[in-house]
């Protein structure tokens, strides 16, 4: 048990607080508690801690958290932009007061504020993010422990997507294509798996018609999620119809297309989105269409790891979304023949 007062602890309102020296000026510290014992713990944590790196704003430290991401390959360009949105959400929130100063309930309101005004996922999604940044405040000395931790998240309901595609379906959708692009963009999506800025960015090196796969990896103008290239075995049908179409260069896909201020170098949301709408499906989406190659292929036996290999994704997310589809265990063309 902590006996007596520890020297510059004091209590403001219901919550305790610490005064310190630094460098011959006196500062303030939360200790972010209305339990003594507590604050004492914390206290002591503080004074044999070493001095924190000279404050800055928050957005500041966002801005080199998200360029350290970005050069050790955790965050793709794409995925650092959506964190600097989520983070800026915050740093609005708290007034861009310097990581140190933010506290506990700065991190509670946050997430109070967030679930009011998206759905529960999404809410829970922005938090992730914070506790990554401030992991990496906590590492670079920026702060002395993650705020987001104590900070306890509702339990979700976690629903497997419940429509996708069937076989019958997506082959018809492919058959009745009123062009070759949109018929590329079909097969990539329900025969691949592939995201749709996979399908965007696809290049003719990924494509060896002979060994019958398509690798998915990185180019010039592109970084798989997760950084990690795949491999993905093409059907017959896509490789007749690839053999016929010609891999196009330097993009198989609207080869004269290049990369400009737009998140994708060619976006066909528009004429996929018209297409779905005349055949009676405008529910499915290009991501619609990579779960519904995954539903196809659980559905016709292929084992939970080999879809989750060719989808790059975790087996448990796969195991979530797919196994209950599974009746024995076939080979892909299995799942994929008229």
């Amino acid at each position: 048990m902590l006996k007596g007062r520890v020297k510059g602890i004091y209590l403001r309102g219901r919550t305790y607080w610490l005064a310190k020296q630094v460098n011959g000026r006196r500062s303030f510290v939360s200790l972010e508690t209305e339990d003594y014992v507590a604050a004492v713990q914390r206290a002591r944590e503080i004074m044999d801690s070493p001095e924190l790196q000279p404050a800055q704003s928050f957005m500041a430290e966002v801005e080199q958290f998200l360029k350290h991401k970005f050069e050790t390959n955790r965050y793709s360009k794409m995925s650092a932009e959506s964190k600097r949105s989520c983070l800026l959400m915050f740093a609005d929130s708290v007034k861009n007061i310097p990581p140190a100063n933010v506290t506990i309930s700065h991190c509670k309101a946050y997430y109070d504020a967030a679930k009011a005004r998206v759905v529960p996922s999404t809410a829970e999604s922005y938090m992730f993010t914070l506790r990554s940044f401030f992991n990496w405040c906590v590492r670079e000395n920026l702060c002395r422990r993650n705020p987001v931790v104590a900070v306890q998240l509702d339990r979700i309901d976690r629903k497997g997507k419940a429509r996708f595609a069937n076989f019958e379906l997506a082959q018809r959708l492919i058959h009745n294509a009123p062009s070759d692009d949109l018929r590329f963009i079909l097969f990539c999506g329900f025969h691949t798996g592939m995201r749709k800025m996979e399908i965007v960015e696809a290049v003719p090196g990924w494509f060896d018609l002979a060994a019958r796969t398509v690798e998915i990896r990185a180019t010039e103008t592109f970084r798989p999620k997760d950084r990690d290239a795949r491999t993905v075995p093409l059907t017959d049908q896509f490789v007749d119809f690839l053999k016929r179409w010609g891999l196009r260069s330097p993009f198989v896909l609207q080869p004269d297309v290049t990369h400009g201020s737009h998140r994708y170098r060619f976006d066909f949301r528009r004429a996929f989105g018209e297409y779905m709408k005349v055949q009676g499906v405008p529910w499915i989406s290009p991501h619609v269409m990579r779960h519904s190659f995954a539903s196809i292929c659980a559905s016709k036996g292929i084992d939970i790891y080999r879809i989750a290999t060719w989808l790059g994704d975790d087996v448990r997310v796969v195991q979530r979304h797919y196994a209950k589809l599974r009746p024995d265990d076939r080979q892909i063309m299995k799942a994929f023949t008229v």
